[in-house]
């Protein structure tokens, strides 16, 4: 073995043989439904996200980053503002308010 790495270089301590690998491509690639299952399996509560990508051959980091796309893209439908009502009072509509001092006076409005 050691021969062979010797006879493959040069004195200049650079290769004279290039091997070239040739085949299926080794990247994966994921479909969106599939994404969605997968990272939809590790949100399920109790759920290891570790044991949920080796049973689905991925690595975790990549589920990682899909569980934050998941995460952004819910994020992003949620609405900021909760819409609210307010009701009429019934002791007149001083309940709740805050007291306000004028600037010229010491008692409360």
């Amino acid at each position: 073995m050691v021969n062979a790495m010797l006879d493959a270089r040069q004195e200049g301590d650079s290769y004279r043989r290039v091997e070239v690998i040739t085949g299926e491509r080794r990247r994966r690639r994921w479909t969106s439904e599939e994404r969605a299952r997968i990272a939809a399996d590790s949100f399920e509560e109790g759920t290891n996200i570790s044991e949920v990508a080796r049973r689905n051959g991925v690595s975790r980091g990549l589920l990682t980053v899909w569980r934050r796309q998941v995460a952004a893209a819910v994020a992003g439908k949620a609405q900021n503002f909760v819409p609210i009502q307010i009701g009429a009072e019934s002791d007149g509509g001083r309940a709740g308010e805050s007291e306000c001092i004028s600037p010229g006076t010491d008692e409360a409005l």
